[in-house]
Order: C-alpha cells, then structure tokens, then sequence
C-alpha cells in the first residue's frame, strides 16, 4: 500500500513539475477554475498605449542585420575634427585653471562675536 502511494505521490509531483513545460499554465489555469484565484483585469489605457504592437528590438532568427553605409573621412576631415577637439580641450584647460585659482583662495574667517 506504501508502494503504492510513493508511485502515485511521486506521478502527481512529475506531472506538476512537467505542467510548466506546456504552452498554458495549467496550475493558473486550474486555480482560475475552481475560483481559488481571481482573473487578470484589463490594463489602463496609458498602458495599452505604451505597449509596442509588435516586438521590437530583437532580430528574427535567420534576418541578416541591415548593411550599414560607413564612408571613410577625408584627410582634410580629420584635421577639422582634431582641430575642433583641440580648441574644445583648451577651452576646458582655461576653465580648469579657473576653478583651481577660485578653489585656492582660502575660506572667509568667520565673525567674531563678542561675549555678552
């Protein structure tokens, strides 16, 4: 009778455990049923605006990515840019030197106040 009871305990727990394989959730499903849990209610409007209609940001399986179009820069492009970041650099080196002298200065004293 053990036996017995083992094997049957022992298929309910393997097939519960093999219940969430499936495309449904059988456990929901089942607790949905018998009035144990209640059903979903339906999103707010705001929600069901902000949800995407389709999925996005992932590839399909076997879609090549879009070719990308990349056009290799000038030599006289490279010195506009360089220049660019060397004018950007000193502009921040001068602000630098700026916040160094301001935080050099030392701090005000604090009054003096008399004894009463």
């Amino acid at each position: 009778m053990a036996m017995k009871t083992s094997a049957l305990l022992t298929l309910v727990c393997l097939g519960a455990a093999l219940a969430g394989c499936g495309e449904t959730n059988v456990v929901r499903d089942v607790a949905q049923g018998t009035g144990l849990a209640g059903r979903p209610s339906e999103p707010a409007d705001f929600v069901r605006a902000s949800r995407a209609t389709a999925p996005s940001g992932f590839m399909p399986v076997g879609v090549d990515a879009p070719q990308r179009v990349a056009r290799r820069k000038t030599p006289a492009e490279f010195r506009a840019m360089e220049a660019t970041l060397e004018a950007e650099r000193q502009q921040l080196e001068a602000q630098a030197v700026q916040v160094r002298q301001a935080g050099a200065t030392p701090p005000a004293r604090p009054p003096v106040v008399p004894p009463q």
